[in-house]
Order: C-alpha cells, then structure tokens, then sequence
C-alpha cells in the first residue's frame, strides 16, 4: 500500500512539472527547483556553491521571465508613483497655479552667485539639484519648489533666516536632514526647521524620485 502512494505521488509530481513547464518553460521550472534547493542547502551550512547556484538560478529566471518582471516592476512603480507623488495642483505664494515643466534631465546649479528664487513644479527623467538659499533672492514671501523625476540628486542648503518645509518620498535611497537620515525601499520623509511658522521667508520642497540621494543642510 505504501509503495502504491509513493508511486501515486510520483506520478503526481511528474504530471505537475510537466504542466507547469508547459507553461512556463523547463527552463524557468528547473531554475525554480534548484534556486529552493539552493536557499535550503545554503541556510544549513552556508556554502558557496550554494549561494553560486541560487546567482545562477535568479539570473535564469531574469532572462526567461523579463518582460514579466517588467510588467510587475512597472506596476509596483505606478501604484508607488500615485499614491506618493506630490500634488501637481500645489498653489504658488501668489495664489496661482505652478506651471510644470518636462525635462529629460535636469540639471541646476544655484550655489555659487546670487539668483532669483521662484515657484517651479519640474518633471524629468534624470535631475541634479544644487541650491543654496543664502544666495537666493526671492519673487514672494512663500516659495513652492515640486521636483519628481526618476533618478535624483538633490542637495539644499537653508540659512537660519529661512523656514523650508520638506516632503520627500523616495522609492530606493534616502534623505538626510540636518537632524536625523532616513532611507530604505519605499520611504517617506518630512521636515521643517525649527520655527518654521515664525519666519517671514519660507520654501516648501516636494520631491518623489524612484531613485533619489536627497541631501538637506543648515547654515
């Protein structure tokens, strides 16, 4: 009876890899297959071959399943993308609407003369950002800055007259404010200098990059 339902269960098994290699692929199935065994061998006793066939394994299923993984890194972005974007509707000091520009880079040097300081909402694939407020002069007593982009590089830096309020929502990366970094897969941050309602000059900065090093200092 007992080599009956060992005969059954090898039966079984053999019809469900050959199901599912039909449908995925042998190749995709086997990958499958080592890459468990390989996490298995490898949390018992740490081997290198081990952690060589499960290298293997992921960069097997990468090529066979890409357009898979595209699709699912792409949705995983847009849901991200939604739900942690700034608002493009955000209001300028005087009370209109910000105008949105479309760049394929970015690239913005304002720490070494003076400049004007002025609402913007950009959107672009690639962005370097250097602003240093202590040069800036501003159009309005309130600034709205919105950057999104897919790669970012920003770095600020207030003087203590000014009050900044940030929010930052960065997919991998982090953000490092004059108190405290944070960083990780799917993070949101928030910041405001100390006494930030009583200055007379303030700034809101709202970023949302997928990939971003966003870097906030005080003077």
């Amino acid at each position: 009876m007992k080599r009956g339902s060992s005969h059954a269960l090898l039966f079984i098994c053999a019809g469900c890899y050959l199901a599912l290699g039909g449908l995925a692929g042998f190749a995709t199935v086997n990958a499958i297959l080592l890459l468990w065994l390989g996490i298995d061998r490898f949390r018992r006793d740490r081997s290198r071959l081990a952690l060589l066939v499960i290298a293997i394994c992921v960069l097997v299923l990468i090529v066979k399943q890409i357009l898979l993984i595209l699709v699912l890194v792409l949705v995983i972005f847009g849901l991200y993308y939604l739900k942690a974007r700034p608002q493009d509707t955000a209001a300028a000091g005087n009370g209109g609407r910000l105008g949105r520009q479309y760049q394929f880079a970015l690239s913005m040097r304002l720490d070494r003369h003076s400049w004007v300081l002025h609402s913007l909402s950009s959107w672009h694939a690639f962005g370097e950002v250097r602003m240093d407020l202590s040069m800036a002069v501003p159009e309005e007593k309130e600034t709205t800055i919105v950057l999104q982009g897919i790669v970012g590089d920003i770095e600020l830096i207030v003087p203590e007259d000014y009050g900044l309020e940030v929010d930052a929502s960065v997919m991998f990366g982090q953000a490092r404010f004059p108190d405290r970094t944070e960083g990780g897969l799917f993070h949101r941050g928030h910041w405001r200098t100390p006494g930030y309602d009583t200055k007379e000059q303030k700034v809101k900065l709202q970023l949302f990059y997928l990939v971003g090093n966003i870097r906030i200092r005080s003077i």
